[in-house]
């Protein structure tokens, strides 16, 4: 449905008096309207939650990013991954052999790159900068990366023949909402713990599909991006017998949101987020996660790969504050006029409560 007529539908049924969610579906319009996260938690809270509220809550959602879309890698590897893709398609042949970063990228991006170029290349990093992102932000027993040196070495064994055909089957479409992504990556909750954290770091081929096929030519990295969040989903059905708070689901999403600093870090908070979308109980908890995480990549006096990410992430978690918003619109605003004017900064602004240590750092990009 293309978004033109998710807004006439959306008007319709919001003046629809006879409509027994008239007010799920105005307050579905005025989230894409103005993108309040207050009015597409009112959707989800809807008190005869059914059917046709996830389908609200997905017509909302449509075209924002975490909510029906991963947001696109930023990396010079990346960017260096999709060139190449594309020199082939058009017919180009070449080989790198060695590739020179003026900084630390995510682990998990190398690993695309690597994976797409499919033969051993030499990548020199100049610098990692402060705070180290080889360095977890916070000590946590689950990991799925470890550095030796300069280099990222996958801590866990590769997955399962079978992990990797339940990741092809659930992953093949996208999502239309998290609340619709959850229901569908339950197949990976039965998966062991070891299998899901191996699909994260041992990154499978995309499905043999068309979307895939087509997708590959121009942006080879992207299924590699799409895949963690899929199977972060899967990890909140893992043991879902075991209590919230001391559960292992639990403790390996905070574990690798607050891991070393990679895409399974906006991953697994997009899981967390999704989790407060279904359970109120948890948006506390939850709110305060995604805004610690977006303060240390706002702080780092040096570029955070996944900063525009976590921004887009806080705008969407339930529960947050002025504050927190007001900051993550900033970084948006900072990243979307880098390079227009280095100079050029937004107001101060700082989440609220205050954190801890917390100082404000735009413009050092």
């Amino acid at each position: 449905m293309v978004s033109q007529d998710v807004e006439d539908k959306l008007r319709e049924l919001a003046a629809d008096a006879g409509f027994p969610h008239q007010e799920a579906a105005r307050r579905a319009l005025r989230f894409r309207d103005g993108g309040d996260v207050a009015d597409l938690v009112a959707v989800a809270d809807d008190p005869h939650a059914c059917a046709t509220t996830e389908m609200l809550f997905a017509m909302a959602s449509q075209r924002r990013p975490w909510l029906n879309w991963v947001p696109m890698p930023e990396e010079a590897v990346s960017n260096v991954t999709r060139d190449m893709a594309r020199r082939q398609a058009a017919g180009e042949t070449g080989m790198i052999t060695e590739l020179g970063l003026s900084g630390g990228e995510p682990a998990s991006a190398l690993a695309a790159f690597r994976r797409f170029v499919g033969r051993p290349v030499q990548i020199g990093i100049a610098e990692f900068g402060e705070p180290d992102m080889r360095v977890p932000l916070r000590p946590g027993k689950y990991a799925v990366w470890r550095y030796e040196g300069d280099d990222a070495v996958a801590a866990v064994a590769p997955p399962s023949a079978e992990a990797v055909e339940v990741l092809h089957r659930v992953g093949a479409e996208p999502w239309p909402s998290p609340l619709a992504g959850y229901v569908r990556a339950e197949p990976l909750g039965a998966l062991s713990l070891d299998d899901l954290l191996g699909l994260l770091v041992h990154p499978p081929q995309a499905p043999d599909i068309r979307r895939y096929q087509i997708l590959s030519q121009s942006d080879p990295v992207y299924w590699y991006r799409l895949l963690q969040p899929w199977v972060c989903l899967g990890i909140l059905h893992h043991r879902k017998d075991q209590p919230w708070a001391t559960s292992t689901r639990r403790q390996v999403l905070v574990d690798l949101a607050f891991g070393v600093e990679d895409w399974v870090s906006d991953a697994a908070l997009f899981a967390l987020v999704t989790a407060a979308y279904r359970e109120p109980a948890l948006r506390d908890e939850v709110r305060v996660l995604v805004r610690d995480r977006l303060v240390a990549a706002t702080e780092a006096p040096r570029p955070v790969m996944i900063w525009t990410s976590l921004a887009h992430l806080m705008l969407v978690t339930p529960g947050a504050v002025e504050g927190e918003k007001a900051l993550a619109q900033a970084v948006l605003r900072q990243s979307e006029d880098e390079g227009d004017d280095e100079d050029a900064a937004p107001e101060p602004v700082q989440p609220e409560p205050r954190p801890s240590g917390w100082r404000r750092f735009f413009g050092r990009r």
